[in-house]
């Protein structure tokens, strides 16, 4: 259920990994974070966080997040018998990043009915797109995935406490993955923190393609942002739409980059949660936008999991979301659907 890390692409040209000055009174951060890349484009204040502060940051979410990281609090919980409690983690913090992305979780397997759901992680790693470096398969056995189906249901965890604070587990082969959200989330707390902490009000936040906007560039103007065509093998440069995005929050998901072939089957990194296989339908892409980057993230990911209709119904019904569906009619023709409340904001690239 990983977002593809170069579904939406930023307008701002290539990064380097190098903290460095910019023309005017902006300035941009970027480095390596997540398996992927992260820029922060930010304008210029005294006490500006340095790219040191903002990779602490980083490194704290990971070690929170990340189920690569053997020692973080989701695998701590994945490997535990019953569960996890915030009282049993050292870190306060890092106990606050991990219950908030259960509550953020939480609240999209409920408006998805299902379709979004990180106790997936057993068949992400079945599939080959976690953290069990296994190799790819060769063959499907589809005996062992409705064995693995078993451990598939997050209303099967006990979640307690306001906030929460406690996750058990009746079963301990029950594992997380927050990969869906992971990454949006990480874009909320430095968005968060540059507003509190710097009280900067102008930036472009943008981990691996997902991407938070407050205020505008250093032009003056809304920050703007490319959709990739969604099509096997096209240049990363072609943009479908360009998405004028004005203090919101943009997340993509699609099946058309990350995959790979087993007997002509190509296997996507979207897990259907539902019947325990890959899932390739008629939606080739998804681009939710809302305030939140975390949430933006997990609906795209609910959205591929369901195929257009369905998807295109759950937005229709959150007066929070908004997004732009690129599917495939029943005529096997590219189209697209764009929520009425953005379409002003939204221009087809040429």
């Amino acid at each position: 259920m990983k977002n593809f890390l170069i579904l939406i692409t930023v307008l701002w040209g290539l990064f380097s990994c190098q903290e460095k000055a910019r023309e005017g009174e902006y300035r941009e951060i970027s480095g390596e974070t997540m398996g992927t890349y992260y820029r922060i484009t930010l304008e210029s204040t005294d006490g500006l966080p340095t790219q040191e502060t903002v990779e602490t940051w980083l490194l704290n979410l990971n070690q929170a997040l990340s189920t690569y990281i053997p020692s973080s609090v989701i695998s701590s919980f994945n490997h535990a018998q019953q569960g996890i409690g915030a009282k049993s983690i050292d870190n306060r913090q890092l106990a606050k990043y991990f219950f908030e992305n259960v509550a953020i979780s939480s609240k999209i397997y409920a408006e998805s009915h299902g379709s979004f759901d990180p106790t997936v992680m057993p068949l992400v790693n079945y599939w080959g797109f976690g953290y069990d470096h296994g190799q790819l398969l060769t063959e499907i056995d589809s005996q062992l995935i409705d064995s693995l189906l078993d451990l598939v249901g997050f209303d099967r965890l006990m979640v307690t406490g306001h906030p929460t604070d406690s996750i058990a587990k009746p079963d301990a082969r029950i594992q997380l993955d927050f990969s869906a959200v992971a990454k949006g989330y990480a874009i909320d707390v430095i968005g968060q923190y540059l507003e509190d902490s710097f009280s900067i009000a102008n930036y472009l936040i943008d981990i691996g393609g997902e991407s938070r906007a407050r205020g505008v560039n250093r032009e003056g103007n809304t920050w703007r942002i490319g959709i990739n065509e969604p099509v096997e093998n096209s240049p990363f440069s072609n943009f479908k739409f360009i998405v004028e995005l004005k203090d919101k929050s943009i997340a993509t998901s699609g099946n058309y980059r990350n995959f790979y072939e087993v007997n002509g089957q190509k296997i996507s990194h979207t897990i259907n949660p539902h019947t325990g296989f890959y899932e390739r339908n008629d939606l080739l892409s998804a681009s939710i936008l809302t305030q939140s980057c975390g949430y933006a993230d997990g609906y795209a990911t609910a959205c591929m999991a369901m195929g257009f209709e369905k998807a295109k119904h759950m937005v229709e019904n959150d007066d929070q979301l908004d997004a732009i569906l690129i599917y495939i009619d029943s005529d096997n023709e590219i189209k697209h659907y764009i929520t009425k409340r953005i379409e002003q904001f939204i221009t087809p690239s040429k």
